[in-house]
């Protein structure tokens, strides 16, 4: 998935940038590596769980989002949820001057009554973008794999990854097929119309949002294409979100 070249136009100067396909997939693949070989802490396989400092720190996201930056003041940080059916990390945005919440708990009970739909993108609130195409490239990047780290059970859902390029795909396509992967095995024709498909992201600039397109890969759904639309000013919401699958695939595996 990338982008050949990026039309940005404010007012009346436009300007635009090109970067090779490896470039934006090298974005995603370094992002992935911070987080691919952590293991479970023991201390966060109890319900409510409590941090103890020794656990992975979200803020390295920042040394691979570095057209990203924390709103002054605030920086991330995270609880972990986690129970018989599964756990997964909570991220959010905190005063730098205050005390992380103890547990999720202690969050959520400080939240108040608030949208399951929005509790989990919060922190996304105090994310500044650079305003290039590379900086709402990684806010989409964050939005969909920065909670993609101490996964358990049913937390594995949580599996979307953005693909940049043919060789990815190349490799899903691999490892979906290994016959020691348990799952259901691509057919012929999922392979060949996921080898055909446009990889390459739309990053488009208005006066006031930008759309970003990526390909998404998910175990349970395939390669599908996701549109947001962002708004340039801070915080920069995420305005509109569409979907459309382009090839179907279910590995068939319920947890």
């Amino acid at each position: 998935m990338c982008i050949s070249a990026v039309s940005c136009s404010s007012g009346n100067k436009t300007s635009s940038t090109n970067q090779t396909t490896s470039y934006w997939q090298s974005i995603v693949d370094s992002m992935e590596s911070l987080t691919q070989n952590l293991q479970l802490p023991e201390d966060f396989q109890k319900e409510d769980a409590f941090k103890t400092g020794k656990e992975f720190d979200v803020n390295k996201y920042f040394s691979v989002l570095n057209h990203l930056s924390m709103q002054p003041g605030y920086i991330l940080d995270y609880t972990y949820t986690y129970n018989f059916f599964g756990g997964s990390p909570f991220i959010y945005a905190r005063e730098v001057d205050k005390s992380s919440y103890l547990n999720f708990s202690e969050y959520k009970n400080a939240l108040g009554e608030i949208s399951s739909d929005n509790i989990g993108y919060r922190y996304m609130d105090h994310i500044q973008i650079d305003d290039t195409a590379e900086g709402y490239f990684q806010f989409i990047v964050l939005r969909i794999m920065g909670r993609q780290f101490y996964l358990f059970w049913h937390g594995g859902y949580d599996d979307e990854e953005i693909v940049c390029d043919r060789a990815t795909v190349k490799n899903i396509l691999a490892e979906l097929s290994d016959p020691n992967i348990i799952g259901a095995k691509p057919d012929l024709i999922q392979k060949l119309r996921a080898r055909f498909l446009k990889l390459k992201p739309r990053i488009e600039f208005s006066a006031d949002r930008v759309l970003v397109r990526v390909v998404i890969f998910t175990s349970w759904g395939g390669f599908i294409q996701k549109s947001y639309s962002i708004s340039r000013n801070f915080p920069h919401k995420i305005l509109q979100e569409e979907e459309k699958t382009l090839v179907y695939y279910d590995c068939m595996v319920m947890f």
